[in-house]
C-alpha cells in the first residue's frame, strides 16, 4: 500500500480535468497555505463531495420501520394487493 498524504491507497489513477483560471489560482494558493500538493486537496474535495451526497439512513429510528408488524390486518395478501385495498 502506498501512503500519499493522509490517503492510504493501493492504486492511484491518473485523470485529466479542466479548471478555470480562478479555480487553478485558488487551488495553488490553498495548496501553498496547507503545504500540500494540489492533488491531495482535489482528492479531499472529491471525498467530501461524495460523503455529503451519500446519506446514511438510521433505520432503527425510522418511524415507518418501527411500524412494521404492529398492524394486524384481516387479509393475508395486503403487501401484494395493497393498491386494491387502499384505492377501491
Amino acid at each position: 500500500m502506498v501512503y500519499k498524504g493522509e490517503y492510504f491507497m493501493s492504486v492511484l489513477h491518473r485523470t485529466q480535468i479542466y479548471l478555470g483560471e480562478d479555480q487553478i489560482q485558488s487551488l495553488k494558493l490553498e495548496a501553498q497555505k496547507e503545504r500540500l500538493p494540489a492533488a491531495v486537496l482535489i482528492r479531499q474535495a472529491i471525498d467530501n463531495f461524495l460523503k455529503a451526497r451519500t446519506k446514511s439512513t438510521n433505520w432503527d429510528s425510522d418511524p415507518l420501520t418501527q411500524a412494521v408488524g404492529k398492524i394486524k390486518l384481516s387479509v393475508s395478501n395486503a403487501s401484494v394487493d395493497h393498491d386494491h385495498y387502499l384505492y377501491r
